[in-house]
């Protein structure tokens, strides 16, 4: 049973208090180039929230991105929709784009693979779990977490099953979320409910190493997108850890406690995490701490690099903060805040608001 409302508020009881105020004087990093209504809010919903986010085409310039409607949609630099697919649930994760063709996961279980300039269905894999995740594509091969703690890998060409790997949870609550798959250098590393990550042979999905990262608590999920760099994997543990690991061995570099992360992204030589009610940046070569802001809203997609500041999306704002020492510089608010991770590419940055909203933001 999955919980995530119950998890944020048990973490917020104990959160520090402190100041997220604005500077005094207003820091220009974007302007509006245009917004585009893509979700119509149903008569009965209270307070929305869009979780999947978009991603950017590095070859053609589109933005394409699926909503809580269940349409994968791409639309072009200037704001017109180029095509839509209708899938069966919403979608809760960014899409991967990969060469020609978009991959996306969906609530409905099924995994999508469209033709990026058409829209053109290609094939549909029926996992029969929901499918929370961004994919992974490697060698003709594309990898997805479901929110049942199953990871599948299937023939990117045709959607053929090639393997899959499970992990049962024991633990009778866990949170509504799943990590990303990553790969790299012929392995797949993929992150529990249960507090274990495990690195498995990308051609296979043998075991290399499984390791429990995760320490005793209420809640011991690992869904925070595993970060790989210079031969170490980083990871977060809701139960309170974030921990470093060789990459190869799976043997512990350094541990951190820190109560309840939820996301982390490298972002300019630091470790950034997002918890219940902070951001953190740790060092990576140690674990140090470098600052501690507050969050100031409930978490929500994964941190960025824009206009030189990390891009904190919260259920309030995108809160945009001074890589070096996390003060707060501007915050970004449409209406109805900001959940979903947002895009960044050749000075554009793409957001997807809880209402819907699609905002361009030219980057200064």
């Amino acid at each position: 049973m999955r919980s995530f409302a119950l998890a944020l508020a048990l973490a917020a009881t104990q959160a520090p208090a402190a100041s997220g105020r604005l500077p005094p004087a207003p820091v220009q990093l974007w302007s509006v180039a245009w917004t585009r209504r893509l979700v119509t809010p149903t008569l009965l919903e209270y307070k929305p929230r869009e979780t999947g986010g978009p991603a950017v085409d590095p070859q053609r310039g589109n933005v394409v991105l699926g909503a809580r409607d269940g349409v994968l949609r791409a639309l072009s630099e200037r704001g017109t929709v180029l095509w839509e697919v209708k899938a069966g649930g919403g979608f809760e994760a960014p899409p991967r784009l990969d060469g020609d063709t978009v991959y996306a996961g969906s609530d409905d279980g099924k995994l999508y693979a469209v033709e990026a300039a058409t829209g053109k269905l290609r094939w549909t894999y029926d996992a029969q779990e929901e499918l929370g995740t961004t994919p992974a594509v490697a060698n003709g091969v594309v990898y997805v977490a479901s929110f049942q703690d199953t990871l599948f890998a299937l023939d990117a060409a045709t959607g053929a099953f090639r393997w899959h790997h499970r992990r049962e949870s024991k633990e009778g609550f866990s949170i509504r979320g799943a990590g990303s798959p990553v790969v790299a250098n012929g392995i797949v590393y993929a992150v529990y409910s249960d507090g274990f990550a495990a690195a498995l042979d990308a051609a296979t999905g043998a075991p290399r190493w499984e390791k429990r990262v995760a320490p005793a608590g209420d809640f011991l999920d690992l869904d925070a997108t595993p970060q790989l760099e210079g031969g170490r994997i980083y990871l977060a543990a809701w139960s309170g850890a974030i921990t470093c690991l060789d990459a190869a061995s799976g043997e512990q570099v350094w541990e951190v406690k820190v109560k309840a992360p939820l996301r982390l992204a490298l972002l300019q030589g630091r470790l950034v995490a997002v918890t219940a009610t902070r951001v953190v940046a740790l060092s990576p070569r140690d674990g140090k701490i470098y600052w501690d802001a507050p969050l100031e809203g409930e978490p929500g997609g994964q941190p960025v690099l824009a206009a030189g500041a990390v891009v904190v999306p919260v259920s309030s704002a995108l809160r945009w903060l001074d890589p070096a020492t996390g003060r707060l510089v501007r915050a970004f608010d449409p209406g109805t805040g900001i959940t979903a991770t947002v895009a960044v590419r050749a000075g554009r940055a793409y957001a997807l608001s809880n209402a819907g909203e699609l905002v361009a933001l030219d980057l200064r």
